[in-house]
């Protein structure tokens, strides 16, 4: 929100956060390095919450150039690869869209603030087992990943980072031309086959995109917040890859 709209008033609130309620939970207590719990019930260390801890990071170090910062996203993302991720790029046991763009996104961010090419070798590498190892696709679309509200988000986070991939002239040109096609395939597949505009103007898409929706009762509209939001990303950010990019 910040960035969008120049607020401080965001900026503020973010930092406030990330300084009081959410780096203060981090701990080296399981002898592995320093990281961050699942949630205050839950101990357990995982992609979906120290991912992001790492881009929140980075991102105030670019802001604010404070150190502190940034050895907050060098030991979150050292946790990340040597205890989270597996030798193949999976990060969890079961790969999920969002978990793997949070991944590339923050090792994309680190090796712009270090220029240690260990970073970007990384997120090069993630990002073509996530394309191409058949976890998080099927039939060249990002699966159906669950019809649960936070599932069916999943792709409208893991759809921006690949934009901000493919718009990252530092990162292998194949590889974004990679990203960038299979991005335009899932948009075309989502424009052509899944929206359904019989309700019109209701549109809405389901939870993978090489299917149509279908309804229990036809005359009741049973959208998903979460598949439509994944929609929009797509489409949203596709024309952003478009309007910017130079492959």
């Amino acid at each position: 929100m910040n960035a969008a709209t120049k607020d401080e008033r965001y900026y503020k609130e973010a930092k406030q956060l990330y300084d009081n309620d959410i780096i203060t939970r981090a701990s080296d207590n399981d002898g592995y390095g320093w990281a961050l719990p699942w949630n205050d019930q839950n101990s357990v260390r995982n992609a979906c919450t120290n991912n992001p801890a790492c881009i929140a990071a980075s991102l105030l170090y670019a802001r604010t150039n404070d150190s502190k910062y940034l050895d907050h996203a060098k030991k979150l993302y050292d946790y990340i690869v040597k205890r989270i991720m597996s030798a193949d790029g999976k990060l969890e046991k079961m790969p999920l869209s969002y978990t793997q763009g949070t991944f590339i996104e923050a090792a994309r961010l680190l090796y712009h603030h270090t220029q240690d090419p260990t970073y970007l070798k990384k997120t090069e590498y993630v990002m073509r087992q996530t394309l191409e190892a058949g976890w998080c696709t099927k039939n060249g679309l990002l699966r159906n990943e669950g019809t649960s509200a936070d599932q069916s988000i999943f792709k409208a986070i893991f759809v921006p980072y690949a934009v901000n991939f493919i718009l990252d002239t530092t990162v292998d040109r194949s590889m974004r031309i990679l990203a960038r096609d299979f991005l335009l395939y899932n948009a075309e597949a989502l424009w052509k086959n899944n929206l359904d505009r019989n309700k019109w103007p209701r549109m809405f898409c389901s939870f993978y995109w090489g299917e149509i929706w279908s309804d229990a009762n036809e005359n009741e509209f049973k959208g998903s917040t979460g598949a439509h939001a994944s929609g929009c990303s797509l489409i949203e950010n596709v024309a952003r890859m478009l309007k910017y990019c130079s492959i």
